[in-house]
């Protein structure tokens, strides 16, 4: 049977989200969705202001008072952990949407050595070896150990885009000298000369102590939460070779059977090929180009040749994969999708991925003119 996804939340909303979903998992069955995409449900830097994309404890689920309150932004633990089992009790799969390429909000400054590279191209070096400080330390004071007593610092980080000199706040983008190197890891895209720094500080995963507190965290989660899959936010930025050991971890230890959908934003199939191949196909990825192709159509309107929708596309180059339509019917004024890609759309399908069985449309749908407008009140009846 097709499954039909449901992305459950937007940039801008406020509001319970957790205990709104509860209230509508039922009626989202019987309206013939199969499984909901949730976003990242870890407690932010900003805390309640934080979309979860700005991760600072991947073990704060809404449980401790840290960063300003014990809620996220959606909610509560015991309201995550009541919307997932009402979803399953529903017939929902549930997929959780997961940060892994860094941390921000650090606890404490440590004394460090960087060098600053260009934001154009991140091998350029800028300046010579330095001393500063940075927010590089979490100790999670609110959780006080509880599941890990795991201590990230400068060790388990690659890069940081804040640092203080001379009692004099810096801001640019600083590659931090650590035992496992002073350059970038090459396992990550090329873009702007290499790609692997992104925002906050950059997690440094050929440190192996992380790589293995990674595997434990996720094991975590798996075990308290009970999703069926998980969406991977910003994969080119993170190094390809953890990445094909966490998740063959995940196939080969946890859930043979757990579904993950990767965002590797590419607009060209062959870098997305590439990306697929080293992951050795454990994994869905995200049609970028695909997505590009319903804008020009979007845009034309009743003049777009139809016929040259897959142009280019990675479903194009890759037969054997279907195709996953995600977030259906977002109309232009959809800031959700232009604050992060810049092409708003009329209605027509925005997301496509790979998806290695079946064609899994998702749906999200009508567009919204406030930032409190519930996700239920956007879905047509």
């Amino acid at each position: 049977m097709n499954g039909v996804i449901i992305q459950y939340f937007h940039w801008y909303y406020s509001g319970s989200l957790w205990n709104e979903f509860s209230g509508q998992a039922e009626f989202l069955k019987n309206l013939g969705f199969t499984a909901v995409w949730f976003p990242p449900a870890t407690k932010c830097s900003l805390g309640k202001d934080g979309r979860g994309y700005d991760t600072y404890d991947p073990y704060d689920l809404g449980e401790f008072d840290q960063k300003g309150g014990i809620p996220t932004r959606y909610g509560t633990k015991e309201e995550y952990l009541a919307a997932i089992q009402k979803a399953h009790e529903a017939g929902l799969s549930v997929y959780a949407d997961i940060v892994l390429n860094h941390r921000m909000g650090g606890d404490e400054e440590e004394n460090i050595t960087v060098h600053e590279v260009s934001s154009e191209d991140r091998n350029q070096v800028l300046t010579a070896p330095m001393e500063a400080s940075a927010f590089t330390r979490f100790t999670f004071p609110g959780r006080q150990g509880k599941y890990s007593d795991f201590i990230w610092d400068h060790q388990c980080f690659s890069g940081i885009d804040i640092i203080t000199q001379n009692g004099e706040k810096k801001e640019g983008i600083f590659k931090i000298h650590n035992e496992y190197g002073t350059d970038w890891t090459d396992a990550v895209s090329h873009q702007f000369g290499n790609y692997d720094y992104l925002m906050g500080a950059d997690i440094e995963y050929r440190n192996p102590y992380v790589v293995q507190e990674m595997k434990n965290w996720i094991r975590w989660y798996f075990e308290t939460t009970k999703v069926d899959g998980i969406r991977l936010d910003a994969l080119k930025h993170i190094s390809s070779d953890f990445l094909k050991e966490w998740i063959t971890y995940i196939k080969t230890e946890l859930d043979p059977d757990c579904y993950i959908l990767g965002e590797f934003w590419k607009d060209e199939a062959e870098k997305i090929s590439y990306f697929s191949d080293k992951m050795d196909d454990l994994i869905s990825c995200f049609d970028a180009p695909l997505h590009y192709n319903f804008f020009e159509a979007s845009k034309e309107g009743r003049n777009y040749d139809l016929s040259q929708i897959l142009k280019g596309s990675f479903l194009e180059k890759n037969r054997y994969f279907q195709s996953l339509l995600l977030k259906t019917m977002i109309r232009s004024s959809s800031r959700h999708w232009n604050h992060q890609y810049r092409t708003g759309l009329n209605p027509w399908p925005t997301q496509l991925s790979s998806y290695p069985k079946t064609p899994i449309p998702a749906y999200f749908t009508r567009t919204f003119s406030g930032q409190n407008t519930p996700i239920s009140g956007m879905i047509r009846k």
